[in-house]
């Protein structure tokens, strides 16, 4: 009896258990279905501050640009020669120059020494190649009024077997006369013939020896032509009818060889000196139309040089100007544009706010009246504030063009 009295009293606390967990478990799935559809939301841009850009279908120039300067389309470098000190600088920067103008003057005692020394040398070579001449010359002498006595002998040998061969015939003299007077001949015109070339021996000889004697002699000359030069050039001239630059010396200041003395502006033409991205330079080459940036001054121009080495990750590019704004100045800050390319039916769009180079990039394209959807687009700036459509988008298609970077982490937003 009281067993069932206890079990009855335990069936309420059992049934309020029950309920008080269906409770919680219903209210965890309520939260947990709000903070899902919350999470899944998408986050709501407003449209008056969003610019939407259509992409359209037109002819596009593909350019690329970097910052630059204006520099002398022709200038003349004056550099040390010579390791030198630095006597007297005769000009200052601005002043006009010709070509005799007299810049600079550098002495450096070593350098005379050495033209000294080298014209004691040529001395000394040229007072041997002297003595030596003169000793081919005596022997040569010598074997010459050998070989013209032996000449006469033989002449005269011969004469005399001619006159005893007519004797013989006419019976004056006898054989053995006629004999003595041939043999004489004979050994008459053996000698001729030995000093006839000991004399030709002698002369190639005499130029033999003489020529080493000459080629150094020759060597020695110039040299000392060289010693002389060099100090000829411690006198450094202009060169050239111009406007001195800049001059990069003191007076008693030693330079070294190659150093920079002075910069002369030669002409009053001007070109532009451009620095283009080295991935960008990629696709500039000589010809190219180009435009140059001077304050609101336009000026046309072509690419003339392009160097094959980039520098700190840009390549630098010399454009010629066809035309020159009125004050413009050598060193003068510019920036330029080059054509780099044309696209007769391109896809374009409005430059977003963050393509400054060619690449892929995440943009929001409309996908509904109150939908942005992201997508991956390949862009490359133009001219004109546009970029070219490489792959990504269609013509047609509207995109956000403001700086969203702050939802990249969200494929979709919200327009309202």
């Amino acid at each position: 009896m009281d067993g069932t009295r206890t079990d009855r009293r335990r069936q309420p606390a059992r049934w309020r258990g029950r309920l008080i967990a269906a409770a919680a478990v219903l209210a965890a799935a309520l939260i947990t279905l709000v903070l899902a559809r919350a999470r899944a939301a998408p986050p709501v841009v407003a449209l008056a501050d969003t610019e939407l850009a259509r992409v359209t279908r037109e002819v596009l120039v593909e350019r690329v640009g970097g910052p630059g300067r204006l520099v002398p389309r022709h200038v003349r470098w004056l550099t040390a020669t010579h390791r030198a000190r630095v006597e007297q600088v005769l000009v200052e920067p601005g002043d006009r120059v010709r070509p005799e103008t007299l810049v600079v003057v550098l002495r450096n005692p070593e350098m005379d020494l050495e033209l000294l020394a080298a014209q004691r040398e040529l001395a000394a070579a040229r007072v041997q190649l002297g003595a030596t001449d003169r000793s081919l010359a005596d022997r040569a002498g010598a074997i010459d009024l050998s070989l013209a006595s032996a000449r006469e002998q033989a002449s005269a040998a011969a004469r005399l077997a001619r006159q005893a061969e007519e004797l013989e015939a006419a019976g004056v003299a006898s054989a053995t006369a006629r004999d003595d007077t041939q043999s004489r001949e004979r050994e008459l015109g053996e000698r001729l013939r030995l000093l006839a070339d000991q004399a030709a021996h002698a002369s190639r000889q005499r130029t033999a020896e003489l020529g080493p004697g000459h080629a150094l002699v020759a060597a020695l000359e110039k040299i000392v032509q060289h010693r002389e030069r060099a100090l000829r050039d411690l006198e450094m001239l202009s060169g050239a009818t111009g406007v001195v630059h800049s001059v990069s010396m003191e007076p008693g200041q030693w330079v070294e060889s190659g150093y920079l003395l002075a910069k002369v502006i030669v002409s009053d033409e001007l070109a532009a000196e451009l620095s283009i991205d080295e991935l960008d330079a990629r696709d500039v080459s000589v010809g190219q139309p180009a435009t140059i940036l001077l304050g609101n001054t336009r000026l046309p121009g072509h690419v003339t040089r392009v160097d094959p080495m980039a520098e700190r990750g840009a390549v630098s590019v010399e454009v010629g100007l066809h035309e020159l704004s009125p004050g413009a100045r050598a060193d003068q800050r510019i920036s330029g544009e080059i054509e780099v390319r044309r696209h007769p039916e391109a896809l374009s769009l409005k430059a977003p706010a963050r393509v400054t180079r060619p690449g892929h990039f995440s943009l929001y394209k409309r996908t509904g009246p109150s939908t942005l959807s992201v997508v991956d687009a390949e862009l490359a700036p133009a001219t004109g504030g546009r970029v070219l459509v490489k792959n990504g988008l269609a013509e047609g298609d509207e995109v956000a063009i403001t700086d969203l970077a702050r939802f990249d982490r969200y494929p979709e937003l919200a327009l309202r």
